[in-house]
């Protein structure tokens, strides 16, 4: 029975943990709300001066210097102004571009490592592999004359290489 009540606080305290927790979660996600509405409002307005900038034929690029922006980050907050009438109820595609373009998140592009480059001969690796999972003997004809056509030019790089070497 001692098991069983020592079972029972201890669920009970987990359980007022959680309900504090989410409590707490909660609140941030609303404070988060807030924040984030109020970015993509403020990033509105700053494209909606350069907007005007234009409009009245305002030496722009004097203007970005001195507002500290670069011509991308004002294409983008142009792209926020624009959108403004959706703000009332955006889809989540739009809501995740305007995080983008406002500056909330990240932009995958700037902040992307590229791959490294690839093996000049990584095609003729792939290639192999693919044959080799395939059974040849198996193909149709067609399948067959269109294997020849492609890997003729690979067979007459081999052949030269191969007779170039002796």
């Amino acid at each position: 029975m001692s098991k069983s009540i020592a079972k029972n606080e201890n669920e009970k305290t987990i359980g007022i943990e959680l309900a504090k927790t989410i409590n707490a979660l909660n609140e941030s996600r609303e404070e988060s709300v807030e924040a984030m509405a109020k970015t993509i409002s403020l990033a509105a307005d700053a494209g909606d001066l350069i907007l005007s900038a234009e409009v009245e034929g305002l030496n722009l690029p004097e203007i970005l210097g001195v507002g500290g922006v670069s011509e991308e980050q004002a294409r983008r907050l142009k792209r926020v102004a624009g959108a403004r009438p959706q703000l009332n109820d955006p889809e989540p595609g739009t809501l995740k571009q305007l995080c983008l373009w406002s500056g909330i998140l990240p932009d995958p592009i700037e902040n992307s490592t590229p791959r490294p480059p690839k093996a000049w001969h990584s095609y003729l690796v792939a290639a192999s592999q693919w044959v080799a999972r395939k059974r040849p003997a198996e193909w149709n004809d067609e399948q067959k004359d269109e294997f020849m056509r492609e890997a003729k030019p690979i067979v007459d790089a081999y052949n030269e290489i191969v007779s170039g070497n002796s």
